[in-house]
């Protein structure tokens, strides 16, 4: 795996997965997420073919997986590990990403880009997430 951060694909997928489940138990984060009510997915396979995250919120629930999604994704981010990471630690602006197409979009992203403001909330959990994997030096 070619990442500036990440050694191990099952590492970075883990972090990942752990704090998007961490993120239903948050009610300032997990409340804006489940009014998407779509599925969401996160492609950063460019790096590693395992690197596939889905979040659904349909039907008033919050399901977290990897892997292929149970249904067609209503949009579906594309980018690298590293701008995944930048994005979640809220040190890259996504608006911006993709303006540069460092994040590309498939489907409709407007709704995911109005929760661009929650990267401010996600970021302490990622972080958290990061310290507990003993990944806190990679930590931005």
């Amino acid at each position: 795996m070619n990442s500036k951060y990440f050694k191990d694909p099952a590492v970075a997928l883990d972090v990942i997965v752990t704090t998007f489940e961490r993120t239903k138990d948050v009610p300032d984060i997990s409340g804006p997420i489940g009014k998407l009510d779509q599925l969401t997915a996160y492609d950063y396979t460019q790096d590693d073919p395992s690197l596939y995250v889905w979040v659904d919120s349909r039907g008033g629930q919050i399901t977290v997986g990897s892997g292929e999604p149970p249904d067609k994704p209503a949009v579906t981010m594309i980018s690298g590990i590293d701008v995944a990471h930048q994005s979640w630690s809220n040190k890259l602006n996504p608006m911006m990403a993709m303006a540069t197409r460092k994040i590309k979009a498939k489907g409709n992203a407007t709704s995911l880009l109005k929760l661009a403001p929650l990267l401010k909330k996600i970021a302490p959990v990622y972080n958290q997430v990061l310290d507990e994997k003993g990944l806190g030096d990679i930590k931005l």
